[in-house]
């Protein structure tokens, strides 16, 4: 029976429970904070929302290099000598890290790449369910495995609430009179992903709760989602009033109770405190 060992970028934001779990191997993604450059995951994340309020300057996040991904197959290697190696990685359109795993491979053996189309917790749910997979059919092989990737890619709906556009004018996502006009009209514009792209979703206007609402009952209008398949996470800075108000919303969709997941520095530099995201795979 082959032995499979899943890698993917610390741009999933998979919890440690997951991580220990599927005994999922993470490749650091990095975070620069004026001339210091940091492993993702080495810091906490109210690190980087601090440097933004000290400085006005926004962190900047890069993908994995070469050596990185280097780094963590020998690891799996000297420990699982025999083991295949199904590197999920990080959107390709969005960073180099996809790259920087195809060089890396080309010294192994059985090491098998697959995109993943998604990032933060859309990427965390693509690798528990594919750790799933695994486990449930033992005798797979590793073209089954990334069939199975393309196929729940494809279906995974992820979308997140900013509660502040700050991060995102600071970013150059939003201009300066998107910004204003915003928050004038009381706007909470979604963000969603669409081919490995975060984009501009649905703008709900009112208050952020109201607006947590109105983003979760069009998640489920719109997709016709499998609930037992749903995670949600957010930002450092998510209340528990807020916490409680999604599992309530969550509960009258029949999704069984989720974990909260906390997501880390390469996408809450550019969501901003607070910041709540949702995804589920489709329904075949």
């Amino acid at each position: 029976m082959t032995k499979f060992i899943i890698t993917t970028e610390s741009g999933s934001d998979l919890p440690q429970e997951m991580i220990q779990r599927y005994n999922v191997y993470i490749i650091p993604m990095h975070v620069t904070m004026g001339k210091e450059t940091y492993p993702d995951g080495s810091f906490k994340v109210q690190k980087a929302f601090d440097f933004y309020d000290e400085t006005g300057e926004l962190p900047k996040t890069s993908g994995t290099t070469p050596q990185d991904n280097t780094n963590v197959f020998q690891r799996v290697f000297d420990k699982h000598p025999d083991a295949h190696i199904i590197h999920i990685a990080y959107s390709a359109v969005t960073t180099v890290s996809f790259n920087a795993a195809k060089i890396a491979a080309e010294d192994y053996e059985n090491i098998h790449l697959v995109d993943a189309k998604n990032v933060t917790i859309g990427l965390a749910a693509i690798v528990k369910a594919t750790a799933e997979f695994i486990e449930e059919h033992p005798n797979t092989t590793p073209e089954s495995i990334i069939d199975f990737v393309e196929d729940i890619r494809e279906r995974t709906r992820l979308i997140f609430l900013p509660k502040t556009l700050t991060y995102l004018k600071a970013g150059g996502r939003v201009s300066s009179l998107a910004f204003y006009g915003a928050t004038l009209l009381r706007l909470h514009p979604s963000i969603i992903l669409e081919n490995g792209y975060l984009v501009p979703g649905k703008k709900y206007r009112g208050s952020f709760e109201r607006s947590l609402r109105k983003m979760i009952d069009t998640f489920f209008t719109d997709h016709n989602i499998d609930a037992k398949t749903v995670l949600v996470g957010g930002a450092p800075g998510v209340t528990d009033d807020h916490k409680h108000l999604i599992d309530d919303l969550l509960n009258e969709n029949n999704v069984p109770k989720t974990d909260w997941i906390e997501t880390g520095a390469v996408i809450s530099c550019h969501g901003g405190p607070g910041a709540i995201g949702i995804v589920g795979f489709e329904k075949n």
